[in-house]
């Protein structure tokens, strides 16, 4: 179980509630809409991901004849997704009294996201992950035990992403998880409920063009090093798990 031992690297990042479109929340230039009052416009997407293109554009220009040219490691959707989460999330953080340190360490994240320091999407990334850990120091020492449904949808992630040696059960996996991963899964599945209570009273809609659109709540890093999600929630879809219509 070597594999399932990386998990204790995981990074952590935001959870948000369900939501559909609605015919007066469905203008299609507006990527999302996160209550009454915030849009995320599909412009204010394209300035981010446009940042961090000229981020590496640049980075590339200046590397070394001999390095390989680095590529953009995220998408329009990470884009959405970051974006609803730092809003979100810093509400969840207001309602629970916790706060992000007032330095992160934005080489390391920038390091884990395989982009350069000063991008934009670099800090939203940052801010939200941070909040994320707060609530997890917070809910760690009253979350509940970690259940066999929690520990289920963990090990169908790995299964699928090939991070679990061929032939391990599910039993198998359960008891030789390390002490420290199953903390991570109990305190993810905590702040995942935390997370849920504020997000089911707002409105949160997105853009069938970014649907569905799965929020991560807890992260691992695959052999290859990029970032996939391990507990999450989806997000833009109705109660039954089917995607919403554009009804504009």
């Amino acid at each position: 179980m070597h594999r399932a031992r990386r998990l204790a690297s995981i990074a952590v990042v935001a959870s948000l509630g369900l939501s559909g479109l609605t015919a007066c929340r469905s203008e299609p230039s507006v990527a999302a809409y996160v209550g009454d009052d915030t849009r995320i416009t599909e412009k204010r997407v394209q300035e981010v991901w446009d940042d961090a293109f000229a981020a590496v554009q640049t980075a590339n220009a200046e590397a070394e004849a001999s390095a390989p040219p680095a590529t953009l490691s995220i998408t329009r959707a990470d884009v959405v997704r970051t974006l609803v989460s730092n809003n979100v999330l810093t509400e969840v953080a207001q309602r629970e009294s916790v706060a992000a340190p007032a330095e992160l360490p934005l080489g390391d994240y920038a390091t884990q996201l395989r982009l350069p320091q000063d991008a934009e999407y670099v800090r939203l990334y940052a801010e939200s992950d941070a909040l994320i850990r707060a609530l997890r120091t917070k809910v760690q020492a009253a979350a509940s035990d970690v259940t066999d449904d929690d520990l289920r949808e963990v090990f169908d992630v790995l299964v699928s992403a090939q991070e679990v040696p061929a032939g391990t059960t599910f039993d198998q996996f359960k008891t030789q998880l390390p002490a420290e991963n199953l903390a991570l899964v109990k305190t993810a599945a905590a702040v995942r409920a935390e997370v849920a209570e504020t997000t089911d009273a707002m409105k949160i809609t997105v853009n069938p063009r970014y649907q569905p659109l799965t929020i991560p709540v807890l992260e691992f890093q695959t052999q290859n090093g990029a970032l996939k999600p391990l507990v999450s929630v989806p997000l833009g879809a109705t109660p039954d798990g089917n995607p919403v219509t554009d009804v504009s």
